[in-house]
């Protein structure tokens, strides 16, 4: 157990005692209304303490976040995707849709559409448009809309024609 864990569940443990014996003044000396704020910081400071963070100490406060959100979101929650239209947010049904979609831009000579993705892997197009917007996110593609047909094309620089 490391020491960010051990003393961040000291103070948990500390805080939840607090609490639990605001009536007595041992073995914790404060009762009353000021056992139960004091209780609440040593319980806080404990959750700050076991709080996950990155390579650079920074505390990863999208963690924290996942620990009051359900497991299962309400159907009507809704993200913007990069074209800014709301689609609904939901699991993929093939963890490595991202790669796939990469070996379809090589073949593809680096020009796809969520269509195009769609029909060529043979996977519904919510998980075509997930793949492809994962590409865009992680930098390996950029999204440009046709200014005459209004479609979004994801273009794949690493993989378009060598002009020679």
């Amino acid at each position: 157990m490391g020491i960010r864990k051990f003393f961040g569940n000291l103070f948990i443990i500390l805080g939840a005692l607090n609490i639990a014996n605001f009536w007595a003044p041992r073995p914790i000396p404060t009762v009353g209304p000021s056992a139960f704020i004091v209780g609440l910081l040593l319980i806080g400071t404990g959750i700050y303490i076991r709080l996950e963070r990155d390579n650079q100490g920074n505390i990863r406060w999208d963690r924290l976040a996942a620990l009051f959100r359900s497991s299962n979101p309400p159907k009507n929650d809704q993200k913007l995707n990069n074209q800014g239209r709301s689609s609904p947010e939901r699991k993929l049904s093939d963890p490595l849709i991202a790669v796939r979609v990469l070996r379809l831009a090589e073949q593809k000579r680096g020009i796809l559409s969520i269509s195009q993705t769609a029909m060529e892997l043979n996977i519904p197009l919510e998980d075509a448009e997930a793949g492809l917007d994962e590409c865009a996110a992680r930098g390996t593609a950029s999204v440009e809309v046709d200014s005459n047909t209004g479609l979004a094309y994801y273009r794949f620089p690493e993989f378009l024609p060598k002009n020679e």
